[in-house]
């Protein structure tokens, strides 16, 4: 079977990648997402120095563009942020803030999501440690997590128009 090529592949480069200790995910991940872009074209590999070229080129690609997206969207992680603003930019003091934003989590999210949120932003829980509890790969916990901020954000925004 030709999917065998991709699989061997990917666990040699992935040996590569933990062989060298990176410090974050990013190399994992765009290697995971390569092998999955690539799975449905798996009939046409036709060897394994092929699909090793083919997951090479695209993970870079996929890493590459992760890069562009972080610089063109820088993030800080919530321990590197001093003390907050004391108002936001339409007056409201930040407990009321978060006490608004705690809400929209509370009835938007489903249980599920609300409590993976919850446990990653809240509680400092590693995406390795959520695997294990819900038994979700991490790409689709960083996608969960993803959407919902992207939720949350979207509703706190839309209701701060209308007001």
């Amino acid at each position: 079977m030709n999917g065998d090529f991709l699989i061997t592949a990917f666990s040699k480069i992935r040996s590569r990648i933990g062989a060298r200790d990176c410090q974050d995910d990013d190399s994992e991940d765009a290697l995971q997402d390569a092998f999955c872009r690539l799975w449905s074209r798996r009939d046409s590999i036709v060897g394994e120095r092929q699909a090793e070229g083919l997951l090479a080129t695209t993970s870079r690609n996929i890493l590459i563009d992760y890069f562009r997206k972080k610089s063109s969207h820088p993030s800080v992680g919530i321990e590197d942020v001093s003390e907050p603003a004391v108002r936001e930019d339409d007056g409201r003091n930040v407990e009321d803030v978060y006490c608004i934003v705690e809400k929209l989590v509370a009835v938007s999210l489903s249980e599920r999501d609300r409590e993976i949120l919850l446990l990653r932003d809240r509680d400092g829980w590693s995406f390795e440690e959520l695997s294990e509890r819900f038994g979700l790969s991490e790409g689709n916990l960083r996608m969960i997590v993803s959407r919902c901020r992207k939720t949350i954000r979207e509703i706190y925004r839309k209701r701060k128009e209308d007001l």
